[in-house]
């Protein structure tokens, strides 16, 4: 028995192990394949045929709209995550785009409106490849229909007795008809001014979604390569290159624009979910969401009848979901009457979007500042927003730590800045993530002031007391500041000190030559001792601390006199702060960089994954970012790309995989 017993459990696990060898990974070919498209588009855009008469391309170059192309598009977007965070209650955004082979990551948009808004920050990532890629392969299906519908309608070129019927002509346009062969120039909004138009350019509709305008040019040039001005300068590529129009389609329907949701999202059951004032209005997931995404203020709402140009989408639509044999609804339904958008009404701002988030905010530190006189221990605090109680745990992670707890005690080990990231676990949801980037700042010192928030022209500073730096001198305000009242220029500003490298005349200049460190008020120095002060060199003759080199320097006086520091360490300690827990461990050059290539060298002493991180000074936020493994535990050179930073002072901060920081040096870019 116990022989039989073995062979039927050997037997199950041979079935099990072949069951699962059968199973296969679906990929977009299971979606859509090569053979359907001819189906699909029998009159597609064909540049020796602008009859109708149904001749295909000839060529694969001749064939624009070709399944080639399209699926060439799908792989490249796939590519591309987002990283996308918004203001609740507003469509004010930051945006990242993060190569997923690679791994480097930039900061393609920031809205002004983001960085004077205070609301709290949702963060959603967007992963291009979930489109016609997310749920089982019926969702996915039905998601890759609505979309060949939609562009088909913005490309048709059918009516109602054409060859093959109406809904059989679907990217027959390359562009916009009145344009196609003619130098017309349209579709210019002078008054952009984050995608401003380039001389000459027409932004008239191209591609299979028509993209129009020079702001939509510019968004998809930022998703699809990572910078605007590739298509705000040329426009036409995207009726050169079929990859690159199908691009543009792709990245519209995947696109999030508060306070539409994305066309991805409601053609996915339970990516959306309607407010009630939402349902109220006739609002809902489907078919018709997308046309009410795509151009609901012309085709959606109003009479109660479908428009002419919804019918012909939802034709288009009932095409391809017969012909892939999959239902119109998304519960399973057929009917064609709840595809439409004759009964929706307008997606618009939610203005008490924020009391409805579930989030986590910091309330400690506050600006951007905790001001100390000594490295001890210091509370952050986190505020909870929890209106269907489901956060179950928070903790706090920094400087390689975790800690639980909303209000937690952490002892900074150095004047600089740190990254505080709280993390709310909720079950059976994404965690809720909130994240602030603040200096430690010695407040009889100054070190760390080179970390502290830079003075904001366009920042109303209502209470008195803030600290700011600007211009290389700390600043404190002593009532209401507004845009007009400019530190140094008149007595709102009272000046704290000057700020030279991480310290300042406060409590010493702090300023660095060379390996000679820069002298401080609450340093004890030993005979023989050497500090820098103000580009000198200064040695010890004795015990001394408090006395400072330069007033206490000469004959029978304390600090001699060595040398003056050579110019170019004096500059590049002045603009490069490196702490002494990290000077010998992260160098570049050069430093002022005017070229479009900074030179790292890392001596990290790990072979694990590193983070190189490029900040903004006023942010904290990461404008650009690069991971790389070390071939070994030695001194590791990386080069980094910063052609589209610009001129500037930015951080160059170097982290490992478990955010432990291995150096911070200051970098000045220059023309």
């Amino acid at each position: 028995m116990r022989t039989l017993a073995c062979l039927r459990r050997s037997m199950l696990a041979v079935l099990f192990f072949c069951c699962v060898a059968t199973v296969k990974a679906q990929t977009f070919s299971d979606v859509l394949a090569s053979t359907d498209w001819d189906v699909f588009f029998p009159h597609r855009f064909n540049p020796d045929d602008r009859t109708g008469a149904g001749t295909l391309p000839a060529t694969a170059a001749k064939d624009f709209y070709s399944y080639s192309n399209f699926a060439t598009a799908v792989s490249r977007m796939a590519n591309i995550k987002i990283i996308s965070e918004r203001r609740c209650g507003t469509n004010a955004y930051r945006l990242t785009r993060v190569d997923k082979t690679t791994g480097a990551s930039v900061v393609i948009r920031t809205d002004a409106d983001f960085s004077a808004s205070t609301n709290m920050i949702i963060t959603e990532t967007i992963d291009y490849a979930t489109f016609a890629g997310d749920g089982d392969l019926t969702v996915r299906k039905r998601e890759l229909m609505a979309f060949l519908a939609n562009i088909s309608q913005e490309t048709t070129g059918g009516w109602p007795t054409a060859p093959g019927g109406q809904y059989a002509w679907g990217l027959y346009f390359r562009e916009e008809v009145g344009y196609e062969g003619t130098t017309n120039i349209g579709y210019r909004d002078e008054t952009n001014t984050q995608y401003p138009p380039a001389p000459g350019k027409s932004y008239h509709g191209r591609g299979p979604i028509q993209l129009s305008y020079n702001y939509n040019y510019g968004q998809a040039s930022e998703f699809i390569f990572g910078d605007k001005n590739v298509l705000l300068a040329n426009p036409e590529k995207v009726i050169q290159d079929g990859v690159i129009a199908f691009e543009t389609g792709i990245w519209f329907w995947m696109a999030q624009q508060y306070p539409k949701p994305s066309c991805h999202d409601v053609m996915i059951p339970g990516k959306f979910t309607p407010t009630a004032e939402q349902l109220a209005i006739g609002l809902k997931p489907g078919f018709g969401a997308t046309v009410n995404i795509i151009n609901g203020g012309i085709e959606c709402g109003g009479t109660g009848a479908e428009k002419p140009q919804v019918v012909s989408r939802v034709g288009h639509y009932q095409r391809y979901t017969s012909l892939k044999s999959v239902s119109l609804e998304l519960d399973g339904g057929n009917n064609a009457a709840n595809c439409g958008c004759a009964n929706m009404g307008s997606f618009a701002i939610d203005n008490a979007e924020c009391s409805k988030v579930t989030s986590l905010s910091f309330t400690s530190p506050a600006n951007g500042i905790l001001s100390v006189t000594s490295l001890a221990p210091v509370t952050l605090t986190v505020a909870k927003n929890d209106p269907r109680s489901e956060i179950t745990q928070v903790y706090i992670k920094i400087n390689g730590q975790r800690i639980a707890g909303t209000s937690v005690q952490f002892t900074p080990a150095a004047y600089q800045a740190y990254t505080a990231t709280a993390v709310g676990l909720r079950t059976g949801k994404d965690s809720v993530v909130a994240s602030t980037t603040f200096a430690v700042y010695n407040t009889s010192t100054l070190a760390g002031c080179s970390f502290l928030p830079v003075w904001d022209a366009t920042k109303i500073y209502e209470a008195a007391g803030n600290i700011v730096l600007y211009n290389s001198v700390v600043y404190r305000n002593q009532w209401w500041a507004g845009s007009a009242d400019i530190p140094g220029t008149n007595t709102t500003w009272a000046i704290v000190g000057n700020c030279n490298g991480n310290g300042g005349d406060g409590g010493g200049n702090g300023q660095s030559c060379g390996t000679v460190v820069g002298w401080t008020t609450g340093n004890i120095y030993l005979s023989g001792n050497q500090a820098a002060y103000n580009g000198k060199i200064y040695q010890a003759r004795w015990w001394t601390q408090g006395e400072r080199p330069d007033l206490n320097s000469g004959s029978g006086q304390v600090w001699q006199f060595i040398s003056n520091c050579p110019a170019s360490a004096a500059r590049v300690a002045a603009i490069a702060e490196t702490p002494s827990t990290s000077s010998d461990k992260v160098i570049v050059y050069p430093n002022p960089v005017s070229g479009s290539t900074l030179q790292i060298t890392v001596n990290a002493g790990t072979q694990e994954k590193l983070l190189v991180s490029l900040l903004d000074v006023k942010t904290g936020q990461p404008v650009l970012q690069q991971v790389y493994t070390p071939a070994g535990k030695t001194a590791q050179k990386v080069q980094l790309d910063i052609s589209h930073v610009p001129t500037g002072v930015w951080v160059l901060k170097v982290t490992t995989a478990r955010n432990e920081r291995v150096g911070t040096v200051k970098v000045v870019r220059i023309q």
